[in-house]
């Protein structure tokens, strides 16, 4: 009996700890959201929530500096997303099967190095390399600098699902007269396919969050949405900022929501039975898909 309320005591003990941590995480995100409809006082953000208005919505998208940030984030992780997903798979597939086996290691090391370096000597040592080598900056160099952590993040997650796949279903492909390229195409493809969504998807949300390399890689006409954010709440707190922050938010999620319910829909297609979160776990269940050669 003793020990039955001991438990029940850690228990209420870790759930009070665990709210107070996600009230600690979330608070800040919930204030941006609940004064992005402050009307505040001559412009300005107020410590005191003086009124409730939408203005500040279609004010900030009103402007045209806005809008044009807005528009070189959105390029710019479009085109971190289309990379990173090609070159990250291909790394992800070599990581598993790759020979010879040093080759593999090597590959390995690099990976997990481009997601251990801290992100300010990555941007530090991109406009050094940019600087001595003579690239003017602008989007592209920008889309180059958002891509190595970007490819190591798809490389996992494509690593750990091509470690679950099943090499039976291969053989048998082989067995019936099947190519290396048609068994790749009509086997390996598909079940690589929710990974390779959900690799795109991500990358595409880290490049297009991404403040630290794109403060030091933007220019004047190339200014990524984080970098504008950044620069106006260092002048001073504003309403419309705020409202900025939480449509950025908004889309966010959307866009995490749409990847996960998109990434349902490819797994059921293919046959694949992990989750949305899954991806990353190396021993997740595999599943076996057959196509005709």
């Amino acid at each position: 009996m003793r020990l039955l309320r001991g438990r029940s005591w850690l228990n209420g003990a870790l759930a009070l700890w665990s709210a107070a941590v996600f009230v600690f995480l979330f608070a800040p995100i919930v204030t941006v959201v609940v004064f992005s409809f402050n009307k505040g006082v001559l412009g300005k953000q107020t410590a005191n929530f003086t009124g409730f208005t939408t203005s500040w919505y279609p004010e900030a998208w009103g402007n045209f500096a806005l809008r044009h940030d807005v528009g070189v984030s959105f390029k710019a992780a479009l085109g971190v997303a289309v990379i990173a997903t090609v070159l990250g798979t291909l790394t992800g597939f070599t990581l598993v099967r790759g020979r010879p086996r040093a080759l593999r290691l090597i590959l390995e090391g690099l990976v997990y190095l481009l997601l251990i370096v801290p992100e300010i000597v990555l941007a530090v040592s991109l406009l050094l390399f940019y600087t001595k080598a003579g690239i003017s900056l602008g989007l592209l160099p920008l889309v180059a600098g958002h891509t190595p952590f970007t490819i190591a993040v798809v490389a996992i997650i494509v690593r750990s699902r091509v470690v679950a796949l099943d090499r039976a279903a291969e053989d048998a492909a082989a067995d019936l007269g099947a190519g290396g390229w048609r068994t790749f195409w009509d086997v390996v493809f598909p079940q690589l396919r929710p990974a390779m969504f959900a690799g795109a998807i991500l990358a595409f949300t880290f490049s297009f969050d991404d403040l630290v390399i794109s403060l030091f890689l933007t220019t004047p006409t190339v200014t990524t949405l984080p970098v504008y954010l950044f620069g106006t709440v260092r002048l001073g707190a504003r309403p419309d900022v705020d409202a900025i922050a939480a449509m950025m938010l908004a889309f966010t999620l959307t866009v995490l929501v749409v990847a996960g319910l998109a990434y349902r829909w490819q797994a059921r297609r293919s046959g694949a039975r992990l989750e949305f979160g899954e991806v990353l776990a190396p021993n997740a269940e595999s599943s076996l898909v057959t196509g005709a050669p």
